[in-house]
């Protein structure tokens, strides 16, 4: 196999990275609005035994419910710095044209 030369068009890898990052601030908005929602209604559920056992337990509502919302800030973050990481190497590919 030939070894062709790789091109990368920063202009458009920085517009991506510009849309990654309006991505991550979407999502962020969800999440923190999601989160301070749930907040603000308290424990969803009463305090008897219908509703403990609904709640409690690994496949609980508690659990569940505390396993979604950290993947939600997860993935947020992770959104977040691939906009980063895109922005940093397009600067990094365009010094290294400048040499």
């Amino acid at each position: 196999m030939a070894d062709k030369p790789v091109e990368v068009n920063t202009d458009q890898l920085r517009t991506a990275a510009g849309t990654m990052n309006d991505v991550h601030g979407r999502v962020n908005e969800v999440v923190t609005s999601l989160t301070n929602n749930l907040n603000a209604k308290g424990y969803p559920w009463g305090h008897d035994s219908y509703g403990n056992k609904f709640t409690e337990g690994e496949s609980g509502y508690t659990t569940s419910s505390k396993n979604l919302m950290s993947g939600a800030d997860n993935m947020s973050s992770s959104l977040s710095q691939f906009g980063s990481g895109m922005y940093d190497a397009a600067k990094k590919i365009d010094d290294m044209d400048k040499r």
